[in-house]
């Protein structure tokens, strides 16, 4: 498969905000119906991406160890999920809302969504490899299954470069349309292992399968996700144990009004607890 896709860029202005630098939506829309994905390239400024790291590690590493931490749960072979807690650097439009990103979003889902979890899926040194997967389908045996639209949409954001010694992520193009049993996964020569650097974005279709390769690196591979979805579709799978969008009151209010309904679904945690 060529693995030239519409690749789209951004430039930070003197302002700092996030402008599109010669990209075509339609080209990315595309694209990203026909894959299930695309990469979306510096469109955050690698200071932004730096900041969100050290927050997770200091806020999060020790819970790699901690038996009771509560917004952890084990997905794989040395592989958590975390439920970030949206305050400080994690709470700001340019990572839910990024003026790049958002309008795509907004493009997939006719205006009409929200978000649905905010994650950080961090695989430790030594981590294997990860069951192939899809993180929700829903009509699965409806014949025009092929067809619908995505029900969810990841917006997955490294705080680290991905590089095949830390592990990448493994996508299998087309398979959000196909479902497990197609040949594609059959096809060991199908898959893309996405390499991106640190400001990148991996749009990925809800529906398509995937996987995380091993980290064969001396450091944690944390991997972000944002996932937006229709207003009416419940994540019946990944978050049964785990709040999957946490917002306390204090932190709620300092989100922009015209953001807000974006986070409809939030767990109230009460400031300072």
């Amino acid at each position: 498969m060529n693995e030239q896709k519409a690749i789209a860029t951004s430039q930070a202005m003197e302002n700092q905000c996030q402008q599109i630098d010669e990209a075509n939506p339609e080209t990315i829309l595309k694209d990203f119906r026909r894959d299930g994905y695309v990469v979306l390239k510096a469109v955050f400024s690698k200071e932004y991406i730096n900041a969100l790291y050290l927050a997770f590690r200091n806020r999060y590493e020790q819970s790699f160890t901690d038996k009771n931490a509560k917004e952890i749960i084990q997905v794989g072979d040395k592989r958590y999920q975390i439920a970030v807690e949206v305050k400080g650097v994690f709470n700001s439009p340019e990572l839910y809302a990024n003026p790049f990103i958002f309008p795509i979003i907004e493009q997939l889902f006719d205006g009409d969504f929200i978000i649905g979890d905010l994650t950080c899926v961090t695989s430790l040194p030594g981590a294997k490899t990860m069951a192939i997967h899809c993180d929700g389908r829903i009509f699965t045996r409806h014949p025009l299954t092929s067809l619908l639209p995505p029900h969810a949409v990841g917006a997955l954001i490294p705080l680290i470069p991905f590089n095949q010694l830390n592990g990448p992520t493994r996508v299998w193009p087309g398979s959000q349309k196909s479902g497990p049993s197609s040949s594609l996964l059959n096809d060991k020569s199908n898959f893309i292992d996405l390499e991106v650097d640190t400001g990148s974005c991996i749009l990925m279709d809800h529906r398509i399968f995937h996987s995380g390769n091993p980290n064969l690196s001396e450091q944690i591979r944390p991997l972000l996700y944002i996932n937006y979805s229709a207003p009416w579709y419940f994540d019946p799978v990944n978050f049964t144990k785990q709040a999957p969008l946490v917002v306390s009151d204090a932190d709620f209010e300092q989100i922009p009004d015209n953001h807000k309904k974006l986070f409809i679904r939030r767990q109230i945690k009460p400031s300072g607890s």
